[in-house]
């Protein structure tokens, strides 16, 4: 029998970010740590990772967005508001 997984809303702030974390590929959550733990620039990220500026600069944006989606869900659409 598989074990359930608790609901987002029962779980803490820091099992959350390591789900979200774990939803990202290893170079995603790598250029991530880089530029948010490490507070790097993207041509620094490239240059350590051996990608261009613009590959780290994407790469990036897009574990941004599959991290914020992680934590909060899927953005609802505009009218669903109304």
């Amino acid at each position: 029998m598989r074990s359930r997984r608790p609901p987002s809303s029962a779980l803490s702030e820091a099992e959350r970010v390591e789900r979200a974390a774990a939803s990202l590929l290893p170079l995603e959550r790598e250029v991530l740590v880089l530029s948010a733990g490490h507070r790097l620039r993207n041509a620094q990220i490239g240059a350590r990772l051996g990608i261009s500026e613009r590959r780290a600069e994407r790469i990036l944006a897009r574990a941004i967005r599959k991290f914020d989606r992680a934590m909060n869900g899927p953005a609802k659409r505009w009218w669903t508001f109304w």
